[in-house]
This record gives C-alpha cells, sequence and structure tokens, in this order.
C-alpha cells in the first residue's frame, strides 16, 4: 500500500475520502430530496470520473446543490436553472449539469441557453457606454427599438445584439467620454477601419437620422479599403518571408497571400489543391482554368 494509506489501496482511499466530503456536504443542505440528489451525484461522480478527481471535485460542486436547495428545496427545471445561474454560470457545472439530464430527466433547452446568452452580450454591449452620457441615452433608446422588434417577431436577439454592437462602436469610435452624436466623418472613419460593418452599422444611422435629425449615410470608400488590404497584404508577407521555416504548409499561405497582393485573385487554400502550380524561374506559376499566374517566391 502506498505510504499514509493505512490499509486501504488508492482507489479506496479516495472513495473513502469523497464519501466523507459527500457526508460533510449533506449536513448543509437542509431538504431531505436534495440532500439525496447530492448523494446519488456524488456516487455518480465517482464513477463517472474516478474517485480521486470525484474527491477533489465534490467540494466544488457542493455549492450548486446548495444553492438549488436555499432557491428551489427541489431539482428545478432547465429553464430555471437558466434563469437563475445563466448559460456561463451553466456551463461551470458541466458535470451536475450531466447528471441532471441523465439522472434526472432535466432536458436542456440549447435555443434558450443561445438566447441567454445573446441577452447577456446585450446587457455588457449597453453596459459600455459612459454611464448617463449622451451616448448611453442613444443606445438606450436603440435597444428598446431593437428590442420591439425581437418582441414583434421581426428580429433575432443576434442580429440586434450584432447591430447594437456596432452601434456602441460607431459612438465610441466618435467620442470616448459619449458627449457628442456621430458626423458624417465619424461614420466614414469607422467604416474605413471596418468596412464589413456597413450592413450592421445602417440600422442606427437610420434611426439617428430620424430620432436626432442627422443626414448620416453608410459609405465605404472602395478604393481605400483595397488601399489597406494590400498593405494589410504587404507586411503579412514580409513578416512570412522573414520565417525560417519554408515547408509545404508555409509554401501554400505564401500563394494564397500572393495571389491576392500581386493579381487580386482570392483564393482558398482549399481550392489552390486543386490547381496546376509549376516551378518557374525564382518563382511559380499558378494555373487557373484558362489563365496562368506568376508568383515570387521568397
Amino acid at each position: 500500500m502506498p505510504a499514509g494509506r493505512g490499509d486501504a489501496c488508492e482507489p479506496c482511499y479516495w472513495t473513502r475520502a469523497c464519501r466523507k466530503r459527500i457526508i460533510i456536504g449533506q449536513a448543509g443542505i437542509t431538504t431531505k430530496a436534495l440532500r439525496e440528489a447530492f448523494g446519488e451525484f456524488g456516487e455518480w461522480l465517482i464513477r463517472t470520473t474516478g474517485p480521486h478527481k470525484a474527491a477533489l471535485k465534490i467540494n466544488h460542486f457542493f455549492s450548486f446543490f446548495l444553492e438549488i436547495d436555499q432557491a428551489w428545496s427541489r431539482i428545478p427545471s432547465y429553464s430555471e436553472l437558466l434563469h437563475h445561474f445563466g448559460a456561463e454560470g451553466l456551463r461551470r457545472v458541466r458535470l451536475p449539469m450531466r447528471w441532471l439530464h441523465e439522472e434526472q430527466g432535466v432536458e436542456p433547452d440549447h435555443q434558450a441557453k443561445r438566447i441567454d446568452s445573446e441577452k447577456r452580450r446585450i446587457q455588457a454591449c449597453l453596459s459600455s457606454m459612459p454611464s448617463a452620457s449622451l451616448s448611453d441615452q442613444v443606445l438606450q433608446a436603440y435597444w428598446l427599438q431593437l428590442e420591439t422588434r425581437i418582441e414583434a417577431g421581426t428580429t433575432s436577439h443576434t442580429s440586434a445584439r450584432l447591430a447594437l454592437s456596432a452601434a456602441a462602436a460607431l459612438l465610441l469610435n466618435t467620442d470616448r467620454e459619449g458627449q457628442r452624436l456621430p458626423n458624417q466623418g465619424d461614420v466614414d472613419s469607422y467604416l474605413s477601419a471596418v468596412p464589413g460593418q456597413a450592413a450592421s452599422v445602417t440600422g442606427f444611422t437610420n434611426f439617428l437620422n430620424r430620432q436626432h435629425a442627422t443626414t448620416l449615410t453608410p459609405r465605404v470608400d472602395e478604393k481605400r479599403v483595397r488601399k489597406r488590404r494590400k498593405e494589410m497584404l504587404a507586411r503579412t508577407m514580409m513578416q512570412m518571408a522573414k520565417c525560417a521555416e519554408q515547408g509545404d504548409e508555409w509554401r501554400e499561405r505564401w500563394i494564397v497571400t500572393a495571389m491576392e497582393y500581386f493579381h487580386d485573385k482570392k483564393v482558398t487554400k482549399k481550392a489552390l489543391r486543386r490547381q496546376a502550380i509549376e516551378s518557374s524561374g525564382d518563382g511559380v506559376r499558378v494555373t487557373m482554368g484558362d489563365e496562368s499566374y506568376w508568383l515570387p517566391i521568397a
């Protein structure tokens, strides 16, 4: 037997230790049904994870059962658990939730879980504005409009969250102190940095135009976007040229990047593997259909 274990082998030692901790935990639970549930969960945990891990984890999960005992004095439904703990809180107790599902028939509602996550992200977005600022008031008003659409079934929580996030980003990009609303220059500046947000920010600019008599138009300077993209590709290629190891994976990534930089051709790695690629001088020649493109190799 290992030193300090007495007459117990390793699994027996940890099984006894876990069961002692279960009994101690049960003494703190007031409801008989929850005391029994905690004991059953502990035995399930021993079988599922092994006695060593179970002994180490059981005290961590005790607080979950204690909170259930205090809030309901019974095993609650999934919707009750979700409302009380939130999706993030339930993620921290995956094993008890698995036990509730497998042994107690508590069926998870994945759609409700996604909506709860979106709601919490929306609240975090609403809290991102300086308190009591003009931006805070405007964003709250915009959220009321989006919330009305959710209740009417014309938009989803995810779409509303994306629209709200774009609005918050534009407001913060305009004035970190939240004391003024965006003008056309602010919208142009924001979209030059994140042109892909044009669609998401349109609803907010329309809202500002209606509610605050602005005349904002989300517009993307395609020429400027291409220039910024070209600069990004150039930086990527410069960094890649410094790589000591230039194997097959590096070569594939280089060709994808170079095709866009030199020939304005976006091609995925998967699509590239179906093309003919041949060495040609100091570079390679990529044949796509009837077209052939030469690329340098660093």
